[in-house]
């Protein structure tokens, strides 16, 4: 399902929907965000407003992925299923200008499914926006799997900065965010690289990483512009993996600016 941070309903885009979703007459481009691990598209809230009124943005809600603690059966356990499963649901709202951002997990699935939408001959994305997360060719860290303790998955969240206070307050909400990381990174583990097949994206390819992250270094993040068939940028910003709600201001200003390249 999709929720919407704007004028679409939130059960109609890419999920159960039975219809289309329309582009609102403002908005000239549609964002489709695509959240990290352990993270939900609530992630995106507020977005629609900082952006203003000529992006639509269109936070994804990805398919349920399993968990020790919950047993879906529509769960996808694979990297490869759940880019497939996503790029289905999305298909119908791809028909019009549209662009990507992902954030860390979720670059590299945007990274998929524009990659399927180039395959079927489909529309690819106008804007490419990786936040957060290295080239889809270079391996990932060897230390983040699915089976990390519940000790080293807390850590890691606490050690990224990856939840709220409110949330690091309550235990059960700190379980339940711990197992969705978890639940994540298992399926990131499953990634592998395509030998051959994938193309250079047609489009501007914009990269933003934190330079205090320790999980993506600076030539980690540039080696996105193997992928860039067109234009390409990164963006250096200060603070760590979710410098993006660490520097709001600056995080707006340099998203606002490379979604309009080109737009007038």
């Amino acid at each position: 399902m999709v929720h919407t941070a704007a004028n679409i309903p939130a059960d109609t885009a890419a999920g159960t929907a039975t219809s289309t979703p329309t582009k609102s007459e403002a908005a000239r481009l549609r964002l489709f965000c695509f959240h990290h691990a352990g993270g939900s598209a609530w992630s995106f809230a507020g977005w629609g407003q900082r952006l203003g009124r000529g992006v639509e943005v269109v936070p994804v809600s990805l398919p349920p992925r399993p968990s020790a603690r919950s047993d879906d059966p529509g769960a996808v356990g694979t990297m490869d299923a759940l880019v497939g499963e996503v790029t289905r649901r999305l298909a119908p709202a791809l028909d019009e200008p549209y662009a990507f951002y992902g954030h860390s997990m979720g670059s590299l699935v945007a990274y998929g499914v524009a990659q399927r939408q180039l395959a079927a001959g489909c529309r690819p994305p106008a804007r490419f926006v990786a936040g957060a997360h290295r080239a889809p060719h270079l391996p990932s860290e060897a230390h983040l799997t699915g089976e990390l303790s519940d000790a080293a998955t807390l850590e890691l969240l606490l050690g990224l900065d990856g939840v709220g206070r409110l949330v690091r307050e309550d235990p059960r909400r700190m379980r339940a965010v711990a197992d969705r990381l978890r639940a994540d990174l298992h399926v990131c583990g499953t990634y592998r690289y395509p030998a051959a097949g994938q193309r250079p994206l047609p489009c501007p390819v914009h990269v933003l990483y934190g330079t205090g992250d320790p999980l993506v270094s600076a030539a980690q993040a540039d080696a996105w512009r193997t992928h860039a068939g067109g234009r390409f940028s990164l963006h250096a910003f200060p603070g760590g993996h979710f410098f993006h709600r660490e520097h709001k201001d600056l995080f707006f200003a340099e998203l606002t600016r490379v979604l309009e390249m080109d737009m007038n």
